[in-house]
């Protein structure tokens, strides 16, 4: 802005758009028609409040402010930018709170297998709610491993080996192996020597890692069972065992429960110690740590009670 023979000029900033900070102070000061009040409201000065505007009116070009005898009120070039501006801050407003309840809220998004889910959580969720009841549980039941920094999820409930990239992995439980059988099962097909491997159907539930085969081997057997099944979840392989199709490899704790309901029997007097273990894996979130925290340390308490 200069001053040319008594009159005020403009030297607009051609093609660039204004500092977005300058947007916030036009809307205030434009829906009070004020620079003090919008200068209360944004706990500035007046003066800094009309900089502002200044700045704004030079890179614009325009006059956005009549200013007479102390009155403030819009050009039609203001009004104009008005509903841009107030446009643009709306949209900023109504995406801001959808990012904060996202990542600020104490809404926790957690992913873990079905078997997990229904068999230990939302049996004991009453109790989760009874200790923290601000906390929003949201549980999602998916047999795959999801990408936490590219979804939704705030953490998962997972079976495996750390790390995890870019996440944080806290451990719930250790795991145990253990063959499983229906009581039914056994007494129709008797297991107690190599020889009787060959008449066995042996369940598989994970599509990925032939469990048995690793367990046969360390064991030296190496007879062929009569049959094997082949399932792509934990629960259907459980289900299967249950309705006595045969042998599955049952992981502890989570199966503990179906064996103190007599569902299934554990088959070998000594479990084995597993190089995989259940962990929560949580992405990088300072807003939700405690809530992260929360959620680890109850759901310590629900694995070792199953």
């Amino acid at each position: 802005m200069s001053v040319t023979n008594g009159h005020l000029s403009f030297m607009p900033t051609a093609h660039r758009s204004p500092p977005i900070q300058y947007l916030n102070t036009f809307v205030v000061a434009a829906r009070f028609s004020s620079f003090k009040r919008a200068a209360e409201q944004l706990n500035v000065t007046p003066s800094a409040v009309s900089q502002q505007m200044k700045s704004l009116e030079q890179h614009l070009g325009l006059f956005l402010f009549s200013r007479r005898q102390r009155e403030l009120a819009l050009t039609q070039a203001g009004q104009d930018f008005f509903r841009y501006a107030k446009g643009v801050m709306d949209l900023y407003e109504s995406g801001y709170a959808s990012f904060s309840e996202k990542h600020h809220s104490s809404k926790l998004i957690v992913s873990m297998i079905p078997f997990v889910a229904n068999q230990l959580v939302i049996p004991s969720l009453e109790d989760l709610y009874a200790q923290f009841p601000d906390m929003d549980l949201v549980i999602e039941t998916n047999m795959a491993i999801e990408d936490l920094a590219s979804s939704e999820l705030d953490a998962a409930v997972r079976f495996g080996i750390p790390p995890w990239q870019d996440c944080q992995a806290e451990l719930i439980a250790s795991a145990q192996l253990n063959l499983m059988a229906s009581p039914e099962y056994l007494r129709q097909h008797p297991l107690s020597g190599a020889r009787d491997w060959q008449h066995q159907t042996l369940i598989h539930i994970r599509s990925r890692v032939n469990d048995w085969q690793r367990f046969l081997m360390s064991n030296k057997l190496t007879v062929q069972p009569k049959k094997e099944l082949y399932f792509d979840s934990y629960e259907a392989g459980m289900n299967a065992a249950e309705a006595g199709l045969g042998i599955v490899m049952g992981v502890f704790p989570i199966s503990r429960q179906i064996v103190e309901d007599g569902r299934l029997v554990s088959i070998l007097d000594q479990p084995y110690e597993m190089e995989e273990a259940f962990y929560l894996v949580t992405k990088p979130n300072l807003v939700k740590q405690a809530n992260y925290r929360q959620l680890l340390n109850w759901l310590r308490n629900v694995f070792n009670k199953h």
